[in-house]
């Protein structure tokens, strides 16, 4: 009898350590964030848009432009941020760069890269300061031009369970693909939530390299022992995915869905509050611009209305309202929303109410973002 409970109370002290561990660990992983590129330099992949062309004088569009490293950035600190909120500690997210620039560029410089770090450094980083994971940010590229956009998650190795020669990578990855990916307002042209385009670095890029402390990939952020990832979250060369991400909130969004893969990977405290996400579009025009091809008989069609505002209303009540830049995207973001139904309401200049087909109530769920396409009728419409 003795022996038994004694059995009985060492499985208790056991599972009671277990608790504490699971629960140390939970509050002391350690997260280390990589904004790709950093200083509005040509290796930044600008691209044109249609309010910020390329300048004469440099061949690149100002600061306000598409840069990679503009968007990020933008993901990055999102990311960093709800994963606080999700009870990561501030002191153990690192990031390779918190900042962009300088501007004006000029090659050669002694600043010219002062944001725009080596990989060996960052990867050296990484290894020196214990991080748990590691993630690096960026947006993928093919012609200018193409429909071609889908998610792309990279791991140091080779393809297939087992592959990630940083062990746990290729776990991470699959816990950040479905909350990452989204076709809602983003029309992918290839995978799903359940088709996953996971790969490892040295079969992807059918090569690899070894660097001086035995690390072999092809990614040079990838090379060090810490799992991890780098995502290609779009392409930006799918000129309507290069408009909306000039807006910050709809990049934050991104970030956001982020910090949900790696929420569920380490169990971290999933948000208590909701958000939601969409697009005011012209009802019956549609966009005609050399800048702004867009996929066939998908939303991306539509002329966006710049300078919309849209109001969140619960009951009669506003609660919060969004102004719709003038980027050509038609973004609109509601963040911190309690759980429930919400309606929306849209006031744009030259353009009537809502119809009833789009004051339906939209429903904020925990943790989640709600998606909304609006589509609104010029006044002049016949």
């Amino acid at each position: 009898m003795k022996e038994a409970m004694k059995k009985i109370m060492l499985c208790f002290a056991a599972g009671i350590i277990a608790m504490g561990a699971s629960a140390q660990s939970t509050s002391d992983v350690r997260i280390y964030i990589n904004p790709g590129h950093g200083s509005w330099g040509p290796n930044d992949r600008p691209m044109p848009t249609i309010p910020y062309p390329n300048l004469a004088s440099t061949g690149r569009p100002d600061t306000c432009g598409f840069y990679e490293s503009n968007t990020d950035l933008w993901k990055c600190l999102k990311l960093g941020e709800t994963l606080e909120k999700m009870g990561v500690q501030k002191k153990n997210i690192m990031y390779s760069r918190r900042l962009n620039g300088p501007y004006p560029y000029v090659s050669g410089a002694s600043d010219a890269e002062k944001y725009n770090r080596s990989l060996s450094e960052i990867s050296a980083e990484v290894d020196a300061n214990n991080m748990d994971m590691f993630i690096s940010i960026h947006s993928n590229a093919a012609t200018d031009g193409t429909t071609t956009n889908y998610p792309l998650i990279l791991y140091r190795g080779k393809d297939g369970d087992g592959g990630d020669y940083a062990q746990g990578s290729r776990n991470i990855c699959k816990a950040l693909w479905k909350p990452h990916y989204m076709d809602e307002l983003d029309p992918q042209s290839a995978y799903s939530r359940t088709s996953m385009n996971i790969r490892g670095d040295i079969d992807f890029y059918h090569d690899s390299w070894t660097n001086l402390k035995g690390y072999e990939g092809y990614l040079g952020v990838l090379m060090h022992s810490v799992p991890g990832c780098l995502i290609e979250g779009f392409f930006h060369t799918y000129q309507p995915a290069r408009h909306r991400a000039l807006n910050k909130d709809y990049c934050g969004q991104e970030g956001v869905r982020v910090a949900r893969g790696i929420c569920d990977y380490f169990k971290l405290s999933p948000e208590k509050t909701g958000y939601i996400m969409g697009t005011v579009k012209d009802m019956h025009e549609k966009i005609a611009n050399n800048l702004f091809n867009y996929a066939p008989n998908t939303n991306d069609q539509w002329l966006p209305v710049n300078g919309a505002k849209v109001l969140l209303k619960k009951g009669d009540e506003t609660v919060q309202t969004y102004q719709v830049d003038k980027l050509y995207n038609g973004i609109f973001v509601f963040e911190g929303l309690e759980p429930g139904d919400y309606t929306l309401e849209v006031e744009a200049n030259g353009y009537k109410s809502l119809t009833d087909e789009y004051k339906k109530p939209v429903t904020v769920k925990a943790n989640e973002t709600s998606y909304v396409k609006l589509l609104v009728e010029s006044s002049s419409y016949a």
